[in-house]
């Protein structure tokens, strides 16, 4: 066994080496020892380190170190009294300890949300409280899930909960994959009614949730959203309180003659798509990869960041990347073939829009229409229009994203707000075209083994009046947009 002042050395070592020592006590938050809060200090012959901050005091006695590594140091610890353990001191700066901490705040984020659910459903009994990940069933390691139950006179009945933690990237997702969760719990519990689902993020971070929860279907799941603060205090929201999507839709600025303004580029290959955009620009694409730009008399050339460039230069561009991206092409690993892919399948719609729905205009379509909100972007794949006159938004996918039928809700709800705002025709969209204030239609279209397993159990969740169409296509998408299924709703193929 080490010395005590070999020990001590050690562990002081770490600790001043680290960019961002912390202390890992498994169940608790990470706890960095920075300035004056923290020490080791001898107490009847045995080192002790505390740390403290506002909130919080730990004391470990040290008894030795179990494994160092440079991102971590493990210790074998005794508790007051007598009680062996374990903690760990990591460099929360280093790749792995990004992940240490991300897993311990997870941990710890579980054992508060335990408490959270007995705290406020004290006769319900809470089981399955986990974050761990279950790639099978589609449950994310990325939120707290939990399963509620109780038992009413000769039957019980159950509740599905679930919770971003304080870190979580997206506190809206908790939507999705609270029904997700319920679905699941609604398939094991077959004896047992589950309606109900009780969705949990920190306070205002709410907004994004409140409107995706206000879209489920309240004649199949009783949902409530809540907002917990740094006590874990919960307070219920009113999805009517959570108002409408913050988001301006900016003017469309067509040419006054489209054919005499479109910029002359000699050498450009008729291959080469021209894409009138909504700030007056246009987007000049091969197989839907923009590669340049042509604005106010000038050329501009680039894959992302553009540059000022020849019409020479932009033609010789464009040739290399169609040799590269086209259905035929013999390296189908190299970036300008894999780059962007649903641009390539947009660019595939756009010319046959008439293929997904026979009642799609098949212009003016708009593709990637900006509509900010706040310092976001949403942005929408396409933006079409049918013979009646009713709005289409089209959201596409080349790979299976399980949040594809709330993306697409994103979208809809924003283009919902400015339909009945009349800004469409205010700022000069669809022009000479009657718009219906019809709620709009949504099309999903991916190849059609790239639906995600989930997505019936999502829309079958959602009211029913959100008209979804869910279209399959031919894997060989690049070369001929063919259909394989077409689906209303949560129907199955």
């Amino acid at each position: 066994m080490q010395s005590d002042s070999g020990l001590r050395s050690a562990v002081e070592r770490f600790i001043a080496a680290a960019a961002q020592p912390a202390v890992l006590d498994p169940g608790e938050e990470p706890l960095p020892l920075i300035g004056q809060n923290w020490e080791i200090t001898e107490w009847n012959g045995r080192l002790v380190l505390q740390a403290w901050n506002d909130t919080r005091n730990l004391v470990r006695k040290i008894v030795e170190i179990k494994d160092q590594r440079r991102d971590r140091i493990s210790l074998v610890t005794e508790r007051f009294p007598k009680t062996a353990g374990e903690l760990q001191i990591a460099d929360l700066a280093a790749a792995a300890g990004v992940e240490l901490r991300r897993k311990s705040t997870r941990l710890a984020f579980r054992d508060r949300f335990r408490l959270m659910l007995a705290r406020e459903f004290p006769e319900w009994r809470t089981e399955d409280v986990s974050t761990d990940a279950n790639l099978e069933q589609s449950l994310s390691p990325s939120y707290v899930r939990a399963y509620l139950r109780r038992s009413s006179g000769a039957s019980s009945i159950g509740m599905a909960a679930l919770a971003a933690p304080p870190d979580a990237a997206d506190c809206s997702a908790v939507v999705p994959f609270g029904l997700i969760w319920l679905d699941y719990l609604r398939r094991r519990e077959k004896g047992m009614t589950v309606n109900h689902l009780l969705l949990y993020v920190p306070m205002r971070r709410e907004r994004g949730a409140a409107f995706r929860a206000a879209l489920i279907d309240p004649a199949r799941i009783h949902c409530q959203l809540y907002a917990y603060d740094a006590r874990d205090c919960a307070g219920a929201i009113d999805f009517a309180d959570a108002g409408n999507v913050e988001s301006t839709l900016p003017p469309c600025r067509q040419p006054v003659q489209p054919n005499l303004e479109q910029p002359e580029i000699p050498g450009l290959p008729a291959a080469a798509e021209r894409v009138e955009q909504s700030d007056g620009s246009v987007s000049l694409r091969a197989q839907g990869l923009e590669f340049g730009r042509a604005s106010g008399g000038r050329l501009f050339c680039g894959i992302g960041r553009k540059r000022p460039c020849s019409a020479a230069t932009l033609a010789a561009m464009a040739e290399e990347i169609l040799r590269l991206r086209n259905d035929a092409a013999e390296d189908r690993q190299h970036p300008l073939y894999t780059q962007h892919p649903e641009g390539w399948l947009e660019a595939q719609v756009r010319a046959n829009p008439r293929i997904l729905d026979a009642s799609l205009r098949p212009t003016p379509i708009y593709g990637q229409v900006p509509i900010f909100s706040g310092p976001e972007r949403g942005v929408i794949d396409l933006l079409g229009v049918d013979d009646t006159g009713r709005l289409t938004v089209i959201e596409l996918k080349t790979t299976a994203d399980l949040q594809l039928p709330f993306q697409a809700l994103d979208y809809w709800l924003r283009v919902r707000k400015h339909l009945a705002a009349g800004d469409f025709e205010r700022h000069g969209y669809f022009p000479g075209i009657a718009i219906r204030r019809d709620a709009p239609r949504i099309l999903l279209a991916a190849p059609s083994l790239e639906f995600h397993s989930t997505t019936e159990t999502m829309i079958d969740g959602l009211v029913p009046h959100i008209d979804f169409t869910r279209i399959g296509l031919a894997a060989n998408w690049r070369s001929e947009l063919r259909v394989m299924f077409r689906l209303r709703g949560s129907e199955r193929p």
